[in-house]
């Protein structure tokens, strides 16, 4: 499957991906990226999340939860 968000199908591939990893998760539920240390809260019932780039910043994150719709807040 093509992941990549440069593509349009790549993109939304990544964005479905992420809201039904997302449907799965409570207010204040925290998903931690091991490929950049990334953590990431969620507040699924405003559309909000807070990053707290790890220590291998990854922007693909921040793209995608944006392109779901979402607030992003970055830390």
């Amino acid at each position: 499957m093509n992941y990549d968000i440069k593509t349009e199908e790549g993109m939304a591939n990544s964005v479905a991906w992420t809201e039904q990893h997302f449907s799965m998760l409570r207010d204040g539920a925290v998903w931690h990226v091991p490929r950049s240390g990334t953590v990431v809260m969620v507040c699924p019932s405003r559309k909000e999340a807070t990053i707290h780039k790890g220590f291998l910043p990854d922007d693909s994150i921040t793209l995608v939860i944006k392109a779901m719709g979402w607030t992003v807040t970055i830390l």
